[in-house]
């Protein structure tokens, strides 16, 4: 009896000390346990904010939909029916056993998946395979202006564009709330019903649906003609900055993650309109030019010896597509003169055509609500020497975003006031209060209005001037100004340019009582690549779709030339010598196939120039255009018999003279 009272003693001990234990020493860690067991955290996501364009058309939204889960632990006999949860879910199996084998009381099956994957999925009645539902971000015109908006991953985070630019307001508040759970795991809340999550903000962008969808088509169909390597485009209003369409090509579905993560993923979700700068060619001669008016350094009707096609700049050869004797100072921008822009730049200086270069916004990001937008490449004019001078007033040797230029040009249609581009008009809270909204003001003049003025005249001489490089960009209703432009490409990482081109045209309409400032830009296109063939058609496609959509009346052009100064730009008088004629009889031959000539190249029966080109390239070029060719010398093409712009040979026959030493310049 002693020894059985000792032991129920002891036990009696041992039962007082544990609960002692459980109840006192570690009653802080035991009822922690018990929270976890019987409580969970749960963080409530709110709904994204929707995004709609300036008319209020719905452009992104969030919905709630099933995502699926698997609990192993609780599989049980029902693994052996994975096979079935692979055929609805289309997953392979391999997968979806991997999933329900990993060591977790929780795996996810597959996210936001389709409702009728749920629903197949619930009809299998399987034991710890079960649903939540997520809001996923839903953009309901697919692709269209899918670099403005941007996407979302599926942690409902802003990964471009706009998502990702003001994803703090967009996504709202999250809410991380307690719940608990009886003895199966079922959860509630205490005392009933919590208040929900924070909704995001609306964001009201500047985009035009209409105006986004006609640019997107145009673009498209123009890079598939030039048979290129991309495009870009965007439509600015000069008044306001306010972007009413911007679109790339290649582009990218924000509702597909599949599309994201193909090889070129990261180079079509590139908004290079934006984040990329390109030397920009001729389409940058016009800011020279007005910064030369501005000064009064210049008059339009001046005269400029243009050195018969080709000037020597210390051990540089400068070249002009078309060579020519002497112009006025209009028609160096006609014709897209290389060497009559750069002697107007040598009058202006580095310094001072340095300083108008900034007021104009280039080497600087002009502020735009897009992530990652470059500043471009504007080296410090003091370390200018003259041949950088040179070569920068027609575009070379500097580096531009195509949103730099659009609002570099909207300066001039404002009549020399510099606006700020921007996408967003407003953001509103789910309150209504306004968290942000864009004001309407000019950054700073850059032109007078008189300079403004005359540098626009110039620009409409380019498209509806006899002999202009951007006839194809003309409208029968509305009157035009804009500027060509075809740029080598720099070789990546290394000095000297390519063989690639890059062909543009950016201009504004109507010339009179600009509403839309236009730029267009050809990467790489196959075969012809001047600006004026490839690009212009695209621009006058966009500029006829864009007045019809904001309903501008058609007007009568008035003629170009009624600005004071400019009417008297004429060829009275001008040297319009060319090269000498090289001597067929003193070249080499290389045969070239004869093929029928492209359309574009045919131009009215006129030779095409080949100046400046390599000899790969022109033989490549005289391949495609159906000319029989004959060689002389090395390096690049120095002169040409028929010489630019004369009628083509009934034979289609073609001198070439090649010079090393000729640097290859183009308009």
């Amino acid at each position: 009896m002693r020894i059985v009272l000792a032991g129920l003693g002891a036990i009696a001990v041992a039962v007082v000390l544990r609960a002692l234990d459980l109840a006192v020493v570690r009653a802080d860690e035991f009822a922690q346990r018990a929270r976890g067991q019987h409580r969970k955290l749960v963080e409530l996501i709110p709904h994204r904010g929707d995004i709609v364009d300036r008319s209020g058309q719905l452009l992104a939204e969030s919905l709630n939909v099933p995502s699926l889960f698997v609990r192993p632990h609780k599989l049980g006999r029902d693994r052996e029916r994975l096979p079935d949860v692979a055929r609805v879910l289309g997953m392979s199996l391999a997968a979806v056993e991997e999933r329900a084998s990993r060591p977790r009381k929780f795996v996810w099956l597959k996210r936001h998946a389709q409702p009728a994957e749920h629903e197949a999925l619930m009809a299998l009645g399987l034991a710890g395979v079960g649903a939540l539902f997520e809001p996923r971000r839903f953009y309901p015109h697919g692709p269209l202006a899918a670099h403005v908006i941007g996407f979302v991953g599926t942690d409902a985070e802003g990964l471009g564009g706009i998502e990702r630019r003001f994803d703090a307001l967009i996504r709202g508040t999250r809410r991380v709330i307690s719940v608990e759970r009886d003895g199966l795991g079922r959860e509630f809340v205490r005392g009933g019903a919590t208040e929900g999550p924070g909704s995001g903000s609306r964001v009201e962008l500047t985009i035009d649906v209409r105006i986004q969808g006609a640019v997107e088509q145009a673009l498209a169909e123009g890079v598939k003609r030039a048979r290129a390597a991309g495009g870009s485009a965007i439509v600015l209003d000069p008044a306001t900055g306010e972007v009413l369409a911007l679109a790339n090509v290649p582009s990218f579905d924000p509702n597909d993650p599949r599309d994201w993560a193909r090889r070129d993923g990261l180079q079509r979700m590139d908004n290079r309109a934006v984040t990329t700068p390109f030397e920009p060619g001729s389409t940058f001669k016009i800011f020279a030019a007005a910064a030369a008016l501005e000064e009064r350094l210049v008059r339009p009707d001046e005269l400029v010896f243009c050195e018969n096609g080709a000037w020597q700049v210390g051990k540089w050869t400068i070249n002009d597509a078309h060579p020519h004797g002497t112009l006025s100072v209009a028609e160096v921008i006609q014709f897209s003169s290389n060497i009559g822009i750069a002697k107007i730049a040598e009058r202006l200086g580095r310094e001072r055509f340095g300083a108008y270069l900034r007021r104009f916004g280039f080497g600087q990001r002009t502020g735009i609500e897009l992530p990652r937008e470059s500043p471009g490449i504007l080296r410090d004019p003091a370390t200018w020497t003259r041949v950088d001078l040179v070569v920068q007033s027609f575009g070379q040797g500097i580096a531009v975003t195509p949103l730099q230029m659009a609002a570099a040009y909207a300066a001039i249609a404002n009549g020399g006031e510099l606006v700020r581009p921007h996408v967003v008009r407003r953001i509103v809270s789910p309150t209504g209060e306004i968290q942000r909204e864009t004001v309407h003001k000019p950054l700073r003049r850059v032109l007078s209005p008189q300079a403004a003025e005359i540098a626009t005249a110039l620009l409409r001489r380019v498209v509806e001037g006899r002999g202009g490089t951007g006839g194809r960009a003309q409208l029968d209703a509305f009157p035009v100004a804009g500027k060509t432009g075809t740029a080598q490409k720099v070789v990546p990482g290394e000095r000297g340019y390519s063989s690639k081109r890059i062909g543009s045209f950016i201009g504004f309409v109507p010339a009179d009582a600009p509403r839309a400032v236009i730029f267009v830009v050809i990467d790489e296109p196959t075969g012809v690549s001047y600006g004026g063939l490839v690009a212009a058609p695209v621009f006058r496609e966009i500029a006829a779709a864009t007045m019809h959509i904001l309903g501008v009346p058609p007007r009568m052009p008035a003629p170009p030339d009624t600005t004071p100064g400019v009417r008297q730009a004429t060829a009275r008088g001008r040297d319009r010598a060319r090269l000498p004629p090289v001597r067929p009889e003193t070249l080499a031959v290389a045969e070239v196939s004869s093929v029928p000539p492209a359309p574009e190249a045919e131009l009215a029966g006129r030779t095409p120039s080949f100046l400046g080109l390599s000899l790969r390239e022109a033989l490549t070029r005289a391949h495609a255009e159906g000319w029989t060719v004959e060689i002389q010398g090395r390096g690049w093409v120095a002169g040409q018999a028929p010489p630019p712009g004369a009628p083509a040979s009934p034979d289609r026959r073609l001198a070439l003279q090649l010079d090393a030493g000729v640097a290859g310049a183009q308009p």
